[in-house]
Parts: structure tokens; C-alpha cells; sequence
């Protein structure tokens, strides 16, 4: 079966409606006590590259981009956004000299971070990245100003 999808379309395709940006999520969860949203951890995707400056140019790098599916409160809902609202977390990995993934002490705190926030930091139970999808954590975001726009950022990920 083919599709009849033709992404073509899109170049001579009109519309007299302008594009708006969304407000943006407050920083605060005005409706949990904690300020903190729920999120739904989705899909997990990795993104890979190669270090162009510093100490470590030329060696590879990982990153984990980690879809979290915001659950928008009411009272947030009000000022004009869904009651759900997927914002990406991305996580790089600390690899040792042979490219592997570095388990040292102190190293990959982020990927500490989610384990700890789903409870599964645990010695010789098996962790996986794709093991975090459909898990529900509890979301810090603060804001930053992104091409003279302020956008959400997540800041902190907590056990729900």
C-alpha cells in the first residue's frame, strides 16, 4: 500500500493565518504544593557526534534525549495551553578513552538522576535507557532567554 502523502504540497500550499507562539509554561506548578510538574517520560532517542574543541576534540560524545510529557494543571491550562505539552530533556553521556560508558564514580549524574527518580539505581539490577519509557517523574523547569524568546528548561528530575 502506498501513501498519498506528498510533502510537496507544503510549498504552494497557502494560509492566510499567522503563526503564534505559545506563553510559555510558568516555572512554578501553581497547583502542586512541591512547584513541581508530572511528567511521562516517552520515547527515548540517542544523538551522537564528535567533539570539535577542547581537551577532547575528536573523540565521540552520546546524548539521550529524553521526551517528557508535561501534565498541564487547570489553572495553567487557562492562559491557552493543552493539558499536555512534550518538552526534551537531553542528557550527555560520560565515555571512557575506549568509547564505552563511563560508570566511575561521579561520573553520568544526569543518567544517576532519572535512575534515582524512577528507583532504578539499584546495584546488579540491569538498567536500560529504553526501561525509563512510560515512567512518571516529577519535573523542575526554570526559563532562559533562546534567540530573544524565553523558552522552558528542564532543571530537575524527581522521583513522583
Amino acid at each position: 500500500m502506498t501513501s498519498s502523502f506528498d510533502p510537496n504540497v507544503f510549498l504552494h500550499a497557502q494560509t492566510t493565518e499567522s503563526n503564534e507562539k505559545r506563553p510559555p509554561l510558568p516555572a512554578e506548578n501553581p497547583g502542586a504544593e512541591d512547584a513541581l510538574y508530572i511528567a511521562v517520560i516517552s520515547e527515548i532517542k540517542t544523538a551522537t557526534g564528535t567533539i570539535e574543541k577542547g581537551d577532547r576534540a575528536g573523540q565521540p560524545w552520546v546524548s539521550m534525549l529524553v521526551p517528557l510529557r508535561i501534565q498541564v494543571p487547570p489553572e495553567v491550562q487557562a492562559i491557552g495551553l493543552n493539558p499536555e505539552l512534550t518538552l526534551t530533556d537531553r542528557v550527555f553521556l560520560d565515555l571512557t578513552p575506549q568509547g564505552a560508558l563511563d560508570n566511575s564514580k561521579g561520573k553520568n549524574r544526569q543518567q544517576r538522576v532519572y535512575r534515582e527518580a524512577c528507583g532504578m539505581n539499584k546495584p546488579g539490577e540491569p538498567f536500560a535507557w529504553a526501561m525509563l519509557q512510560g515512567k512518571t517523574v516529577k519535573v523542575k523547569l526554570t526559563h532562559e532567554l533562546y534567540n530573544g524568546e524565553i523558552v522552558e528548561r528542564i532543571s530537575g528530575i524527581f522521583p513522583s
